[in-house]
């Protein structure tokens, strides 16, 4: 099921910060104003990776963030603005139907987003699927501040 990325869309390391070993996604597949869908291939033999060289379910919420980071980045693209940072702040009952994902394996990660207000505050439905049967579902909620440097200060730091 590997997928090829259209000539529309841009290297993911142009659009993510992220870099090996926590780069997890491969490549967009579709965009449009709401919603995203990137390919993942889970690495056998990645920091994650269990005996069998599978990724552990859990993992898909670091795949979830990372679609809605490159649907941000493509979205601000679209309107002449560079990648912005942002944060996760959670994530809403996530259900799974397997243990983990098969490395080597492709899947799909879809993200909608179904919240989006004027403080940089969003939710996006998010589901992953492997041989076109969803494999996981959550909502995932993340925060991108207008200072980015000012909200580390503010709250991590």
């Amino acid at each position: 099921m590997t997928l090829t990325t259209s000539a529309a869309y841009p290297p993911i390391d142009e659009l993510l910060p992220h870099r090996a070993p926590m780069l997890l996604i491969d490549t967009v597949v579709t965009h449009d104003a709401a919603s995203i869908c990137v390919q993942a291939t889970p690495d056998m033999r990645a920091w994650y990776a269990d005996p069998q060289g599978d990724m552990p379910i859990h993992i898909v919420i670091e795949l979830m963030a990372q679609a809605i980071a490159a649907h941000e980045a493509l979205t601000r693209r679209a309107n002449g603005q560079p990648p912005a940072p942002g944060v996760l702040l959670g994530t809403h009952r996530l259900e799974a139907t397997v243990a983990s994902l098969q490395g080597g394996k492709p899947v799909l990660v879809y993200a909608s987003c179904v919240l989006r207000d004027g403080t940089g505050n969003g939710a996006y439905d998010c589901t992953v699927q492997s041989d076109g049967e969803s494999v996981a579902t959550a909502t995932i909620k993340v925060h991108q501040p207008t200072d980015f440097s000012a909200f580390l200060l503010e709250h991590l730091i």
